[in-house]
């Protein structure tokens, strides 16, 4: 995890304010020299401080000579604004690393429903690095949309880390003589040329996480809708696609957690927020050390399985006139099957009589 550096509190201020007057921060790689010269933190002010000191004619703004960045600046707002207001150092920390790829984002995509989004690499840009488009489910309240933006975020700051086809792993190299022309097709060659013993130590590694934060889920605060969403993004999603989807969900879960207002004492949240900054150290080095041993994936996988099942149904609530209803329907339900069993078993009498059997093993 990238630590905080004090300096754009002390004399860093006199640079930031140099900074803001003559220059912006749409370049991919001024961005890259700030963010190691200050920190995410102070690039995370710095984009603030930009966005505050703009006029409204200026919109986006753009560098000179090229043109203006699609972008819809309700996503990136709401972004910026959940950072600057934000107390939560866990998620503070987080969006210190994630602020400066929103200058990587050139397209975003709102979509009906709730919950989901796509995040798709657009090839390099002019000034270094990837661009990319992010599409996403743009219903229900602003808290779940700015989860699922953060989780889309996170696969950004992934693939400019270990530059991986989107995979949260640095997988080796496309092959020479490489044919591979979609994502999907570059993932699976990157991942068939990599060593599989520490694919399968990090798919483990991660699997092995996801089945301790279930295992520990019940008793996180969640609301039981809640819980039930945060099961299926650990049981479907990363234990089912870690290469995929680990980083993302962790992020994800994060927001939620914030969010819901859990408590932070709870060992579901003190054990989340040290894959969070586990998972964020691993982006910074560009190289991942996971500790679980490759040949127990499935076993994490039956882990993840049994500590699904044990995470507690919503129970449905029933008026009086319903729940009689019911009952009447399973009364009449049973008295039919009773009726199928004893048709069945006097056919089977009838049968045995006409064609006795010759064996009686």
């Amino acid at each position: 995890m990238a630590t905080a550096h004090p300096g754009v509190h002390g004399h860093h201020a006199i640079e930031r304010r140099h900074l803001l007057g003559g220059h912006r921060f749409d370049d991919a790689a001024h961005l890259l020299a700030l963010q190691r010269a200050v920190g995410n933190r102070g690039v995370g002010e710095l984009l603030t401080a930009q966005r505050m000191f703009q006029s409204p004619a200026q919109g986006q703004g753009q560098a000179a000579g090229a043109p203006a960045p699609a972008v819809t600046l309700t996503e990136v707002e709401q972004l910026q604004a959940y950072h600057r207001n934000v107390v939560n150092r866990h998620v503070r920390a987080l969006l210190d690393e994630l602020i400066p790829h929103l200058q990587r984002v050139s397209t975003w995509t709102p979509a009906p429903g709730t919950g989901g989004g796509h995040t798709r690499n657009l090839g390099p840009a002019p000034t270094g690095g990837s661009q990319y488009e992010i599409s996403y489910a743009s219903g229900g309240r602003d808290s779940e949309r700015i989860a699922v933006l953060v989780h889309e975020l996170t696969h950004v700051a992934v693939n400019e880390a270990y530059d991986s086809d989107m995979l949260n792993y640095p997988v080796a190299p496309l092959p020479a003589g490489s044919t591979a022309a979609d994502e999907g097709a570059r993932q699976d060659e990157r991942v068939r040329a990599t060593n599989q013993d520490q694919i399968n130590a990090f798919q483990a590694h991660a699997v092995r996480n996801a089945a301790e934060l279930l295992e520990l889920l019940p008793a996180a605060g969640f609301g039981a809708s809640r819980m039930q969403e945060v099961a299926n993004k650990l049981s479907g999603h990363t234990a089912q696609k870690p290469l995929h989807e680990y980083d993302a969900v962790l992020s994800h879960l994060l927001v939620w957690a914030e969010r819901d207002d859990v408590s932070r004492t709870t060992p579901f949240y003190q054990r989340l927020t040290a894959f969070v900054a586990e998972a964020a150290g691993w982006r910074q080095a560009g190289a991942v050390n996971p500790t679980a041993a490759p040949d127990t994936l499935n076993e994490q996988r039956d882990r993840v399985m049994n500590a699904r099942l044990a995470i507690p149904s919503p129970r449905a609530t029933t008026t009086a006139g319903a729940g009689a209803a019911a009952a009447g329907a399973s009364s009449t339900a049973s008295r039919s099957i009773r009726s199928i069993r004893d048709q069945a078993k006097a056919t089977l009498s009838k049968l045995s009589r006409r064609f006795p059997r010759g064996d009686q093993s």
